[in-house]
């Protein structure tokens, strides 16, 4: 049966390639990746020479059609990013849902899970996650100060990617918006919630619970360049944080993970 699988792929580390991966890698007849270059520098590291397709979020409609014909052909193919797993704030899922409408169940869609820098994050950061949001990369202007007070507005720890560029900016936002808020303390929420859900009025509660303040930060933690040589771990208070990554240049330097403790 036809596939297109989703291949998982380093974030980091050349040596975090599943033994499955490489092996799908090597037996299927195109791989189609973010950037050539990138791809053939892993696929080289273990001898593999599929040819490769570019795929990326700037790739026209022609080129998808061009590779809904290599499905039609019969063709198995291997979709991979940079780093990490397809679909996670990339064009991998807009590919996968044009193949699904084009074919049904004709052409099988396969994961072959891996790498994934939200849960890598998540793992050494000392933060508990039985329950989080993942929000991806901020917006870049519109819809800005929505998605800071999101964060800050959640119950659970939030995730998000950033760029070497906008790292700094977007720390100080959150710090700034969060003091801005007035958030109070873990202690003075407890407390506030209490005094309002005193009264038995159902429509005090709903009042109460439609402006309640957000939850306090209680940690942040920052991870740069997961599992790669200059990985960097960043916990504790906001504005502590901020103050390394300014103090030395080579800190705002490769791909940010955050995450938003609550």
């Amino acid at each position: 049966m036809t596939t297109l699988y989703i291949v998982a792929t380093p974030i980091g580390n050349l040596e975090d390639l599943t033994m499955r991966a490489m092996r799908i890698l090597g037996e299927v007849d195109y791989v189609l990746c973010e950037d050539t270059r990138v791809t053939k520098n892993l696929l080289n590291h273990y001898n593999i020479d599929t040819p490769l397709i570019s795929y990326h979020q700037h790739s026209n409609l022609q080129k998808v059609e061009y590779i809904i014909s290599l499905l039609a052909e019969g063709k198995n193919l291997a979709l991979v990013t940079d780093a990490g797993t397809p679909g996670i704030s990339d064009p991998g899922g807009m590919l996968v849902q044009k193949v699904i409408e084009e074919f049904g169940e004709d052409v099988k869609i396969e994961s072959v899970p891996g790498a994934s820098a939200v849960t890598a994050a998540l793992s050494i950061s000392g933060i508990s996650a039985d329950k989080f949001f993942f929000l991806g990369f901020p917006p870049h202007k519109k819809g800005r100060q929505t998605f800071l007070k999101k964060i800050l507005q959640s119950e659970y720890p939030v995730v998000v990617y950033e760029s070497k560029h906008r790292i700094i900016k977007f720390l100080e936002e959150l710090k700034a918006l969060n003091e801005a808020l007035g958030v109070l303390t873990p202690e003075e929420n407890e407390a506030t919630e209490a005094e309002e859900f005193e009264s038995p009025s159902k429509k005090k509660r709903k009042k109460f619970k439609e402006e309640k303040k957000p939850i306090h930060l209680t940690s942040v933690v920052v991870c740069r360049e997961i599992s790669k040589m200059f990985e960097t771990v960043y916990r504790g208070e906001l504005g502590n944080i901020i103050e390394k990554i300014k103090s030395n240049e080579n800190d705002q330097k490769g791909e940010f993970v955050v995450i938003v403790g609550k």
